[in-house]
């Protein structure tokens, strides 16, 4: 017996204790990512979060990952309304979709060691603007990097598609929106390009369900505008009052197409036209930053 013990050990020392040395797979981890189809944060719930299912399939040990999130840029009314407004054309990727190129960074970035949390949270909160949260009715680009010990890697790239947001603010509760397209200097819904029609009437059709659960209040549909140009440019006939009139034009026409498409009841609505009494952001000329000033707000209030 002791002579077989004896054996087995040799044998082990000769070709058993020698670890095999891991094998380079040549190809990037298979990436599985699931993004539920909407998400819509409470913004009055502390940590109210999204869950993003993420599967990785690979023989190799996994280095590390990333994710960042950014927000999609708009089709042709917002290409047309920089233009317009003289900011510089964005780089287009592949199918004409314009995407951040600015130096902020991506709205949100993680990332960690090891294979990524095959469930993976997030508040809708940036990570680099201050606690900014995600802005209703808008789509975020999310693209999560996978890499292995060999630098094998895989990009996966997603959409995040929020809804509306509703806040309470004591006896109110506010909807604010700026994500519904209009081409520079236009409060006709119906001049955008097809794309833009489509992506507006998703966002109406969300305002909508949303107003749908407030069948009590009464609504007041605020228009918000953005000071692009200098102040007292003439060039660009920006005067206070033409962005007032340009904004309240753009409230009533959607209260029109809410009560048109969607069955809402014309005398719960009221439109008023803010123009740039209210910004949201002071960065005029920044369209990183800009495209919140251009809203439309909704104040639902018994």
């Amino acid at each position: 017996m002791k002579k077989i013990l004896v054996l087995v050990f040799c044998i082990y020392a000769l070709t058993g204790c020698k670890s095999t040395p891991p094998v380079n797979p040549n190809t990037g981890p298979e990436v599985t990512v699931v993004i539920p189809e909407l998400f819509s944060p409470d913004p009055d719930i502390a940590n109210d979060s999204l869950t993003i299912s993420i599967d990785v399939n690979h023989p190799a040990r996994i280095k590390d990952w990333n994710i960042q999130i950014q927000r999609r840029f708009g089709g042709q009314a917002a290409q047309q309304r920089q233009a317009a407004e003289g900011a510089e054309p964005r780089q287009s990727t592949e199918g004409g979709e314009q995407r951040q190129r600015g130096q902020r960074g991506p709205f949100f970035e993680a990332s960690g060691t090891g294979r990524p949390p095959a469930e993976w949270k997030w508040n809708g909160i940036s990570s680099s603007r201050a606690g900014e949260m995600v802005q209703s009715a808008t789509d975020y680009n999310f693209v999560l990097s996978v890499t292995d010990v060999f630098d094998n890697n895989t990009v996966f790239e997603g959409i995040i598609s929020v809804g509306i947001l509703v806040r309470r603010e004591g006896d109110i509760y506010r909807m604010i929106v700026p994500s519904i397209q209009f081409l520079a200097e236009s409060s006709d819904l119906t001049q955008v390009s097809e794309e833009d029609r489509r992506a507006n009437s998703r966002v109406l059709r969300l305002i909508a369900n949303a107003l749908g659960r407030f069948p009590d209040y009464r609504i007041t549909v605020e228009g918000h505008a953005n000071p692009t140009a200098a102040a007292g440019s003439t060039a660009r006939n920006n005067s206070e009052a033409r962005l007032t009139t340009l904004s309240e034009a753009r409230a009533r026409a959607v209260v029109n197409f809410l009560v048109e498409n969607h069955n809402l009841a014309s005398n719960r609505f009221g439109v008023v036209g803010i123009g740039t009494k209210r910004t949201v952001t002071e960065e005029f000329d920044d369209d990183e930053e800009n495209w919140k000033n251009r809203r439309v707000e909704f104040i639902l209030q018994r």
